[in-house]
């Protein structure tokens, strides 16, 4: 619509009818420059779509959300950032439960407290009469049971332990042990020492299981020309045999496993171990110099496992 000036210093505007007609001239400048950004928009309000959940399209804009919308950014249900009763209420019980899920602690320490039990049960239970390895094996299979109910059972609650792991393949190793030692050892340690006072009361044989035997053939009275034989052995041990001063021994003097031979004349730093085959001493010991020479006694001496010591008799 045109604007009419009338003449300096009148009021008048033109008559009716005469309206100038608006005045026509170039576009205005901002129409051939460059778009204008768009317009930014305000936060959607709670409850409402949320348009940068929206899925971008060729030219920039935002299309209708969709089966390929975006996935990140606050759901469009979501309410104010006070959560509602139902929501409060849902939050107050799962709270308790995660807490009393993480306080709970791992069940390692009772294990390992049942294998002990487990294990000291085991081998006491096969203690009387049986060979070490024996019982060492019945008390450490029982403690590994244990162990290995452990592991399940913390599996299946998803706190394994790593020390149960540890302490299970120390068990293991142990029972592997257990079964490589010998059935000579056993559980019955004793000491036991025989002292004959005669000739006559000297027996053919003298045994000993697991522990110290001493055989005191000291004070025997072995006339020249007669000869004695004796027979003694222990499966795990210490054996030791005293002679008297004044008669000439013949030793034979086994070691089945393991095990050190000491006869007279040797020095006391000489040891001897054998592996898993057999250590085996002949000798004939001669009574010392300047002493009577009196009768022979036979030794058949002989250890599973441990030390086979002959020695004379001080006087």
């Amino acid at each position: 619509m045109g604007v009419w000036y009338g003449p300096r210093g009148g009021g008048r505007g033109p008559p009716p009818g005469r309206e100038h007609p608006p005045r026509v001239g170039p576009a205005p400048r901002a129409a051939h420059g460059p778009a204008a950004p768009p317009e930014t928009k305000a936060p959607p309000a709670p409850g409402a779509p949320s348009w940068w959940r929206d899925p971008l399209v060729k030219d920039g804009t935002t299309g209708p959300v969709g089966a390929t919308g975006y996935l990140w950014g606050p759901d469009d249900a979501a309410g104010p950032a006070e959560p509602d009763a139902a929501g409060a209420a849902d939050a107050a019980v799962r709270r308790p439960a995660a807490a009393r899920v993480r306080g709970r602690g791992g069940i390692g320490g009772r294990v390992f407290v049942l294998a002990l039990l487990a294990g000291a049960v085991g081998t006491a239970a096969d203690w009387e009469g049986s060979p070490l390895g024996e019982a060492l094996q019945t008390g450490l299979a029982a403690a590994l049971i244990v162990f290995g109910l452990g592991l399940a059972v913390s599996s299946l609650l998803g706190r394994t332990g790593f020390g149960t792991v540890v302490l299970a393949v120390f068990t293991a190793g142990l029972l592997a042990g257990a079964a490589a030692l010998p059935r000579e050892i056993g559980t019955d340690w004793q000491e036991v020492e025989w002292r004959p006072a005669a000739v006559a009361d000297v027996r053919p044989v003298y045994e000993a299981g697991t522990g110290l035997a001493t055989l005191d053939l000291s004070r025997l009275d072995v006339p020249k020309g007669t000869s004695v034989s004796v027979s003694a052995s222990v499966d795990a041990g210490r054996l030791k045999v005293l002679l008297p001063r004044e008669v000439t021994a013949e030793a034979d003097v086994t070691v089945r496993r393991l095990g050190d031979i000491q006869l007279p004349g040797d020095y006391a730093g000489r040891i001897e171990r054998a592996g898993p085959g057999r250590q085996n001493r002949t000798a004939t010991l001669a009574p010392p110099a300047g002493t009577e020479t009196g009768g022979t006694i036979e030794l058949d001496l002989n250890a599973g496992i441990g030390q086979v010591e002959v020695a004379r008799a001080a006087s």
